[in-house]
């Protein structure tokens, strides 16, 4: 167990397990097993896989790193940065033992008021409600209470104490399935081997191997502890994960050009505007692509975009007023290069309208561009 601090003034404490559900290879109720595309346990209870044993603590510069492991094939590092506001757990896990089907899971414990509901991303954008057997759009008759309540998660997962005003966001490094089968608690499924096809198509089990034993898997969550009030700081955490410098090697020589920003200083952008895209297809054009990151339920607002001052291209000379137009996604829109994105998106999309729906504009710039 770890405790949280928030900057705020109040802490909580966080329990973590690593635990695994047994793969169904067929019963009763249904010949259906567990496999590749169907997650299916045998029974709907997860059997602990033990207390964690401490293996390092290394408290250095930045952060202080504290080394575990449950068994023979999980390990972790927990790492505690002095200036982040989040904790990193990065976990590895395999090889699974190959006496049965396996699915592990990893499970954050809280003291959280979170009842029967919590919150993942869709396609990392906008947080969806989700709500312990139940579906909003129809009446649901769940026959697989945990399998019945797994979402996908592609960048993060919410629980919401609306009493106490305070909520925990686990960022994830790549899409996962998640549940909030209790109250204060979320799952992450974080590897499986499961040795009977489950007859969906690939004509296998789900029981890949390397070297002669099963795969290892490893990789990050983020435990981000925030008032209601702040919680879209997590927008800005995400982002810094998703684009953290990529550390190359090489033997060669420094490049002569490195990269660097394309935002300029004096455009001061907001920090919920985001450069998805810049893209120069010929002398005369480039794709410019921008997303407003904050959802409107998270107090998302309309961004007024210079983008004469935006680009920090020195190569662009000019941007016509009249070269220059802009559109959504799926519907087009002409304007002038200053430009409003909005938090609303689709066929009912207006430049001045707010909606519940994150917002990304294609720009295509083109006059005189000179290379």
């Amino acid at each position: 167990s770890s405790g949280i601090n928030a900057e705020y003034g109040v802490s909580d404490k966080i329990i973590q397990r690593y635990m695994q559900y047994t793969s169904n290879t067929g019963d009763k109720i249904s010949n259906q097993p567990s496999g590749a595309y169907i997650f299916r346990p045998k029974t709907q209870k997860a059997d602990d896989l033990g207390t964690p044993t401490l293996t390092d603590f290394i408290p250095g510069e930045y952060a202080t790193e504290i080394w575990q492991s449950f068994g023979n094939w999980i390990s972790q590092v927990t790492r505690v940065y002095y200036d982040k506001m989040y904790i990193e757990v990065e976990w590895t896990v395999g090889p699974i033992p190959a006496d049965h089907g396996r699915e592990i899971i990893t499970r954050y414990e809280t003291t959280l008021s979170s009842g029967d509901t919590f919150y993942t991303d869709s396609n990392g954008r906008e947080m969806v409600k989700r709500v312990l057997n139940k579906q909003p759009t129809y009446d649901v008759n769940v026959t697989e209470p945990v399998a019945g309540n797994y979402y996908p998660v592609n960048s993060r997962a919410t629980i919401r104490d609306e009493k106490r005003k305070m909520q925990l966001t686990v960022l994830n490094d790549r899409s996962q399935g998640a549940a909030s089968l209790a109250s204060g608690q979320m799952e992450f499924m974080v590897h499986r081997r499961c040795l009977k096809d489950d007859r969906r198509g690939v004509a296998e089990p789900l029981n890949e191997t390397a070297n002669g034993r099963g795969l290892i898997v490893r990789g990050k969550h983020w435990l981000f502890y925030s008032d209601l009030q702040s919680y879209h700081l997590h927008r800005d955490i995400g982002l810094d994960l998703f684009y953290s410098p990529v550390v190359a090697v090489t033997s060669g020589n420094e490049p002569e050009t490195p990269s660097r920003s394309f935002y300029s200083t004096k455009a001061a952008p907001n920090p919920y505007l985001n450069l998805l895209t810049y893209q120069p297809f010929n002398d005369t054009a480039i794709l410019i692509r921008l997303e407003n990151t904050l959802h409107v339920s998270e107090g998302g607002t309309n961004i007024s975009v210079d983008l004469a001052n935006l680009i920090a291209d020195k190569k662009t000379q000019s941007i016509p007023g009249n070269g220059s137009r802009w559109r959504s996604a799926r519907q087009g829109h002409s304007g002038e290069p200053e430009a409003s994105f909005g938090v609303g998106s689709g066929d009912n999309y207006h430049p001045e309208a707010s909606t519940n729906q994150n917002f990304c504009g294609h720009i295509w710039i083109t006059g005189n561009r000179k290379v």
